[in-house]
């Protein structure tokens, strides 16, 4: 009898420790399993606003030093080679300036750094073709300089893409108040001081103030196409308030930049775009994280057309705006 009892206890002990080993094992598995087991992290960065975007985005100046007297010759950042002529500057009240000067100059060149630069080929809403824009500016002691009236011009040599479309005229930058994508119109000058001259693999702009240049064109008779655009946002996401979204028609083969803003019912309805080669673009800023999306065609009337916008890193974004059809 005691042996009978002691093989229960035995057979009993031993059903316990393999259901306790078995409970182990099962629970190591479970909590194994759940450890494997995570929520996708973005690998891209996150931003406060998109202004902190634009403003990494954004053509960054550069600054050389030019005698006032001697006057000099220096490159931007682009290739583009400005002339300062001597005895040509002046301050506020009209004083001769031959002292060393600061000048800052900045180009914009390509359709992605117009973008984000916050710097649009339009003049009072009608988009232009553009053959280069440019910054210039001089201060001496944090004080601006100008040129001296009466024949001083300063010079800025362009080199020039094949979207530099002849005919070219010169217009100037007027600041544009608390718009949110563009900071500067463009207004033409028929003058005979400042002009655009062609010189085979350069275009040339005379100015004779130091400021925002442009050369550009209208477009002629363009034939004008009325088309629809779709977008939506990967992963289902939704754009929280229309106002996040930035979107525009770039044209191909042409420095041109047309806003999208016709917008209702989830749909841009668009009547001002002409039958010619175009990328539309997007892109967005939601819950910190940046997305865009860039789609290509040849508008034609009563077409539609869609966008897909995905989260992607700005800067790559910029240089694929950048190396676009130019």
């Amino acid at each position: 009898m005691f042996n009978c009892l002691f093989g229960r206890i035995q057979i009993i002990m031993k059903n316990t420790i393999l259901f306790a080993s078995f409970c182990i094992t099962v629970t190591a598995f479970s909590c194994k399993k759940e450890d494997t087991v995570s929520t996708p992290v973005s690998v891209f960065s996150t931003y406060s606003s998109m202004d902190t975007i634009y403003q990494m985005l954004e053509v960054k100046p550069k600054y050389v030093s030019v005698n006032g007297a001697t006057g000099g010759t220096f490159y931007g950042n682009s290739g583009t080679r400005y002339v300062i002529p001597a005895n040509c500057l002046q301050d506020g009240a009209g004083n001769p300036v031959t002292t060393n000067v600061q000048f800052e100059v900045a180009e914009y060149l390509k359709k992605g750094d117009m973008i984000f630069s916050k710097m649009l080929p339009i003049s009072d809403g009608e988009p232009l073709f553009s053959g280069g824009e440019i910054s210039i500016h001089a201060t001496l002691s944090g004080q601006p300089i100008y040129l001296r009236p009466g024949g001083c011009t300063v010079s800025a040599t362009i080199p020039k893409d094949k979207d530099s479309t002849q005919g070219m005229q010169f217009f100037s930058g007027q600041p544009v108040a608390n718009s949110v994508d563009n900071k500067v119109n463009w207004r033409r000058l028929t003058d005979t001081v400042n002009a655009v001259i062609y010189n085979g693999d350069t275009v040339k702009i005379i100015s004779d103030s130091l400021k925002e240049c442009n050369a550009d064109i209208f477009m002629t008779l363009p034939h004008y196409q009325a088309f629809s655009i779709v977008f939506n946002i990967s992963g289902g996401i939704q754009l929280p308030y229309l106002s996040l979204l930035h979107a525009w028609t770039m044209y191909d083969n042409y420095k041109g930049i047309r806003p999208l803003v016709n917008y209702s019912d989830g749909i841009f309805r668009e009547s001002h775009v002409p039958d010619i080669p175009v990328h539309f673009v997007f892109y967005a800023l939601i819950n910190g994280h940046f997305y865009a999306g860039v789609s290509g065609a040849t508008p034609k009337t009563g077409e539609t057309y869609s966008v897909t916008l995905v989260e992607t890193d700005p800067k790559a974004f910029k240089g694929q705006l950048n190396n676009l059809t130019n």
